[in-house]
């Protein structure tokens, strides 16, 4: 059966004439009624009662009228939707990010591009960043973003969507909290917590080092794997933390932030994407992207 005789044949069906019907088709009347014929003997079916003075469908032929009017709109749907994917208006984008980067400007990039975007369905994945790389390679993500630190990045893209300075999250009722700013060497023997040792270890010895370079080891009393789990610590009063400076806009009962001056590293998120991802669509978010990075 050829998508040619279902055309044929619902036109036939519609007009109840072979002669209009094949006006319709552009094509000659006679090799019109053969296709009809042809299809008839291959579902072994008469689907068209034919007399001098008209056609009529017989109950086998309505229903199959029916029938083929669904495949013909789905064909048409089909057409259109890869038709709307091929010009990024329709489809699917699969966002991995890492906890931390919900306090960034990603979820107000994420609702723009909704609202501009209202018919490409996004799919989230809250993961670390050791654990989005693979899933980024093997396409299970089209873009993730990640925490970088000594990671391999060969074959993928990068944007740099956020860079900030640390700050000090203290409790409350600390004593630094009459300080304005303060400085890494401020913090020898003060009780610290720090996010785990493997979760990122290249940045972790980063961080271990600028606390060399200011002459002491920092007094670590509890290693954590999220931002958040660190903050609700400080709160609690166990040590003070070092965090991203986006931590502070995202108030907390029991904890204050200050400003830290010294050697230490930037915290940085990092858009990444495969090269070879040509995709309409991840252009498009990679475009709103870049109007909300923060880089300071």
């Amino acid at each position: 059966m050829e998508l040619r005789q279902i055309t044929y044949f619902i036109a036939v069906a519609e007009e109840l004439h072979f002669g209009r019907a094949a006006e319709r088709c552009h094509i000659a009347q006679p090799p019109l009624s053969q296709q009809i014929k042809r299809l008839e003997e291959e579902l072994g079916v008469t689907l068209l009662e034919r007399t001098s003075r008209r056609v009529v469908l017989t109950p086998e032929g309505k229903e199959f009228l029916k029938r083929c009017k669904d495949v013909r709109d789905r064909l048409n749907e089909a057409v259109i939707c890869i038709q709307d994917m091929a010009k990024g208006l329709e489809g699917q984008l699969r966002v991995g990010f890492i906890g931390p980067a919900s306090l960034s400007k990603l979820p107000r990039a994420i609702r723009a591009f909704r609202e501009r975007n209202p018919r490409i369905r996004l799919d989230f994945s809250a993961q670390s960043t050791s654990e989005q790389l693979p899933l980024l390679r093997g396409d299970r993500l089209d873009i993730a973003f990640v925490r970088l630190f000594g990671h391999d990045t060969s074959g993928l893209n990068s944007l740099l969507f956020l860079r900030e300075p640390y700050v000090l999250a203290i409790p409350e009722d600390h004593r630094f909290a009459d300080r304005e700013t303060l400085d890494i060497a401020d913090l020898e023997g003060e009780p610290l917590i720090f996010n785990q040792r493997i979760a990122q270890p290249a940045l972790y010895r980063s961080l271990i080092g600028s606390f060399h370079k200011a002459g002491f080891m920092p007094n670590i009393v509890q290693e954590v794997n999220t931002e958040q789990s660190t903050v609700a610590l400080v709160a609690t009063g166990l040590g003070c933390a070092l965090v991203p400076a986006s931590s502070a806009s995202s108030y907390r009962s029991g904890v204050a932030f200050r400003p830290l001056t010294g050697d230490l590293p930037q915290w940085e998120i990092t858009a990444l994407w495969k090269k070879k991802n040509q995709s309409v669509i991840l252009q498009k978010f990679l475009d709103v992207a870049r109007e909300f990075r923060e880089v300071q």
